[in-house]
């Protein structure tokens, strides 16, 4: 094959590659544009975008100088570059123009100052970058140098990257000049000696000192950065780093200065004892001035008097540490704790009628056994929320039914079925069950929304209940794409009040190829069943969705579906985060550590169509400020958000779980306990589902302590470390008119107020609730045992915890038992009134029963014997002869127990 058709192949090669990889970005780009163009949001993603671009181009074009302009200098010094070539058995040298030169060097360096750009400014890197040019100011100032907390959060983190970007451009232009000095002669080997010419070493000194002094200007960012990540107690600002560090980064600044200087004054003399000295003392000072100094002030200066040393740096962290987390506008209040001031049954049961008995985890599995209906439908969670009116509202658990491919058959796992299928691509309906059943449930789940085609709502469900459009084509698991046409499902054929899904037109082949190309998928292309109507919906998962949006925010994933004028809409927290806020206790949220976390945005994402809306809560938030100034029509104010999902806001777990984790060390309020570790708080373990796990927040309708108005709260008690006596609970509301006010129980130091942990074991220890739950666990029966729910109650503490069985034939759980507790005595019956009733007399002493006025309930072996007679009784009268006999075979395998344990006895 000849030179030429060679050269043609190469070029056509080159050129397909060039195609391959721009015509990938290309369809990402158009793909994407269309997306955001059909939810809305396509002037906040040609923002991004202008901005991805804007900083990358200046950047680059710093880059791209600094290399020219060297390069440039060292084609000043090139000899005629001639090229040979060969035409049958002639060779002829022709000498390359030098603006073909300056050309090449010219290509390099754009090239790779838009990599380097590329490989330092990705999408963080150009948040950061626009969010130091649109910064809010915080109006508080850091104790030691007075500057603005947004100092620390915004153009820190700008400098550093710029820093790291101008260090690696030097880098580059150093290897670059480097080979071009050897290409012309300025640098070479002669006899095994480095030689070069006066121009290559002043030039490469020249760069080379450029280089020590970004490292100089690094250290003296470093200052600042020891005012955020500190080693002093608490992770925050010490003695050692003020005292020590501060004066070593200073001094290591200068030494790098001296080092650079060092380098030029060695190549301008041709002597290499300067830069040898200069370099030389460079490392001694890296050991001496920043190691070795701190090190001797931290052993011989801070640790015989550390805590008169560090006093004032762990105030600053205290202080800075709540207002990271929002703990500063946290209401303290003295709980009046009396032992055995629990108020009487007959006023606690109304009080506690709304408390849910059932947990999330065993309804799940109860749903998923008999309402997911179809293999291909599953609940992939269950979430507390409330409906009703002011005056009337009742706390529920609620699941969306969503698809699961999995379910399918595999024959049946086809591409039509997975993407265009109406009866496949979507989840269908909700199942909403009261969170605190009533006794005529008999340990069921009460479904109050059920089924579907057609969906039941039962009369005694909240009005906002109803379900008219119960079509889930975005939701927790929902991930794959899937194709839409309209006319091809009834539900899509104009009936009124039913939403048409949004999604990407599928209108010409452009579009079509596109989308095959995105998704690797050719069979999109050949399909034809894919028509000009067709609507392609993709990022259907709620989470994926608004990330694409707004990829800046830590998004929560527990989205909360809420039923609202017949459709379900998902309610997601997102949470403005920064690890750069000063002397703050840093934490770890996901993958990533942050010094300040807020929950000041929530989303609303429709189910069936897909429709997004951020909006911003209330409360001052100076991140979401300058990301509001970043991105100047993505959010909406919190007013503009319907009232009926107002109705539904939920303090979220992960934001309250975060303030725990820190008020564990920073409700204290003293420096010498703080440092001293005294009084340390940790949140109790808790036997949920068989296995002991921390602590979840409580989701309850309850009142708010020390007020007598109920509330929907969220509440996290707190046990002494080490210890299980109860300290605190930390409270949060979540009424739309006072959302998100916290409130620190603090429980009286002189007395033991049982924890959740000492009330377990209080329940297992009990002779009577043992034996019982020993005859449950017979016939092969499982019990699980529910969160422990605290319940503080003007000056007592209620604890109640339900169980539920679970049989072997038959795995749907049963709300079976509550026990009930005032941190004395111990009780348990098949209902709360029940259990609380019993906790008028300790659980040792017997009571006659009786129908009189004033007589006592029986409590401890009696009545529970008792209740099993009624029940065997209430079961004859019913003509259920077959629960009759399991009723007295209950009763009487009960009295056998309790006769070998010798609690009933000759003579009882």
């Amino acid at each position: 094959m000849g030179r030429r058709p060679l050269r043609i192949l190469v070029a056509i090669g080159l050129g397909l590659l060039v195609l391959l990889v721009l015509g990938h970005a290309g369809m990402e780009l158009y793909t994407d544009v269309l997306w955001y163009g059909e939810t809305g949001y396509l002037g906040t993603y040609w923002t991004r975008f202008g901005w991805r671009i804007g900083v990358r181009l200046a950047a680059g074009a710093v880059g791209a100088a600094v290399v020219f302009l060297n390069l440039w200098w060292v084609a000043r010094h090139l000899g005629p570059v001639r090229v040979r070539r060969r035409y049958g058995n002639i060779e002829i040298a022709e000498q390359v123009p030098r603006k073909h030169v300056t050309a090449i060097s010219l290509a390099v360096a754009v090239l790779g100052g838009w990599w380097l750009a590329e490989l330092q400014f990705g999408d963080a890197a150009v948040l950061r970058v626009a969010s130091w040019l649109r910064r809010v100011e915080w109006g508080l100032g850091d104790p030691l140098f007075g500057h603005d907390v947004s100092f620390y959060v915004f153009t820190v983190p700008f400098l550093v990257d710029a820093l790291a970007y101008l260090i690696l451009v030097m880098l580059w232009a150093i290897a670059l000049v480097s080979l071009g000095h050897v290409l012309v002669g300025g640098l070479g080997l002669e006899e095994n000696r480095l030689t070069s010419t006066r121009p290559a070493r002043l030039h490469l000194a020249a760069l080379v000192a450029g280089l020590l002094v970004l490292l100089g200007v690094r250290y003296w960012l470093g200052r600042y950065m020891l005012v955020v990540d500190g080693t002093g107690v608490g992770g925050g600002l010490g003695y050692t780093d003020v005292e020590a560090r501060l004066p070593a980064y200073w001094a290591m600044a200068l030494f790098t200065l001296g080092a650079a200087a060092s380098l030029v004054y060695g190549a301008l003399r041709s002597r290499l004892l300067p830069p040898i000295i200069g370099l030389g003392g460079l490392l001694v000072a890296g050991v001496v001035v920043a190691v070795a100094y701190p090190a001797l002030v931290q052993k011989f200066r801070v640790e015989p008097n550390e805590l008169s040393r560090e006093a004032p740096y762990i105030r600053w962290n205290m202080e800075f540490t709540r207002r990271a987390y929002g703990l500063d506008a946290m209401r303290r209040s003295p709980f009046p704790y009396r032992r055995g001031a629990a108020p009487a049954p007959a006023r606690v049961e109304p009080i506690l009628a709304g408390l849910p008995l059932w947990d999330p985890a065993p309804l799940e599995r109860a749903y998923n056994e008999i309402q997911s209906l179809f293999r291909y439908y599953w609940f992939p969670d269950v979430d507390y929320d409330r409906y009703g009116g002011a005056a009337g509202q009742q706390q529920v658990a609620i699941g969306i039914r969503e698809f699961q491919a999995g379910g399918l058959e595999r024959g049946a796992q086809t591409w039509q079925s997975l993407r265009l299928n109406p009866s496949y691509i979507r989840g269908m309906g909700a199942v909403v069950a009261p969170a605190h059943p009533t006794p005529e449930s008999e340990g069921a789940p009460e479904l109050w929304v059920r089924n579907v085609n057609p969906v039941i709502t039962v009369p005694e469900a909240p009005p906002e209940l109803e379900l008219t459009d119960p079509s889930v084509f975005f939701g927790e698991t929902m991930t794959d794409y899937v194709i839409v046409v309209p006319g091809r499902d009834s539900a899509f054929t104009g009936t009124p009040g039913v939403a048409f899904p949004e999604g990407v037109p599928l209108s010409s082949f452009l579009r079509v190829l596109a989308f095959a190309w995105r998704f690797g998928d050719e069979t999109l292309l050949f399909s034809g069943d894919v028509t000009r109507d067709s609507r392609l919906l993709y990022r259907r998962s709620v989470r994926e969705r608004v990330e694409a949006l707004a990829p800046f925010l830590y998004w929560d994933a527990d989205p909360l579906p809420v039923i609202d004028e017949g459709r379900i809409v998902w309610l997601l927290d997102g949470y403005t985060t920064s690890n750069s806020y000063p002397l703050a206790r840093a934490v770890t949220l996901g993958r990533q550590r942050v010094r300040y976390l807020r929950n000041s945005v929530k989303a609303a994402v429709d189910a069936v169509t897909g429709e997004v809306m951020l909006y911003r809560l209330g409360g001052e938030d100076p991140v979401l400020s300058t990301y509001e100034r970043v991105y100047p029509r993505l959010f909406r104010p919190l007013s503009d958000m319907p009232a009926g999902l107002r109705r539904h806001l939920r303090y979220p777990e992960l934001a309250l779980l975060t303030q725990v984790e820190i008020l564990q060390e920073y409700h204290l309020q003293r420096v010498e306990t703080f440092y001293a570790g005294q009084d340390v708080w940790e949140r109790p373990q808790d036997a949920t589902a068989g296995a002991m796990q921390e602590y979840r927040p409580l989701y309850a309708m309850l009142p708010v302590p020390l007020e007598n108005a109920v509330e929907y709260l969220a509440l996290v008690p707190f046990i002494a470390r080490g210890r299980q006596n109860m300290t605190a609970v930390l409270t949060a509301r979540n009424d739309e008119a006072r959302y998100g006010e916290l409130t620190l129980l603090e429980f009286p130091r002189d007395q033991q107020i049982p924890g959740p942990g000492q009330v377990l074991a209080m329940m297992e220890q009990d002779p009577v609730i043992s034996q019982e739950l020993t005859l449950l666990r017979q016939r092969g029966s499982g019990v699980d045992m529910g969160q422990i729910r605290v319940a503080p109650l003007d000056s007592s503490v209620l604890y109640i915890q339900p169980l539920y069985l679970s049989a072997e034939e038959n795995p749907i759980p049963e709300l079976v038992r509550v026990v009930a507790s005032d941190g004395r005595a111990v009780t348990m019956a098949e209902t709360l009134a029940g259990a609380l009733a019993r906790l008028e007399l300790p659980v040792s002493e017997p009571a006659s029963r009786g129908a009189g006025a004033g007589e006592a309930e029986p409590t401890g072996w009696t009545g529970r014997a008792l209740d099993l007679l009624e029940r065997a009784e209430e079961r004859l009268r019913a003509g259920d002869w077959a629960g009759y006999g399991r009723a007295m075979e209950e009763l009487r395998g009960y009295l056998e127990t309790l006769s070998r344990e010798g609690v009933v006895g000759e003579g009882t």
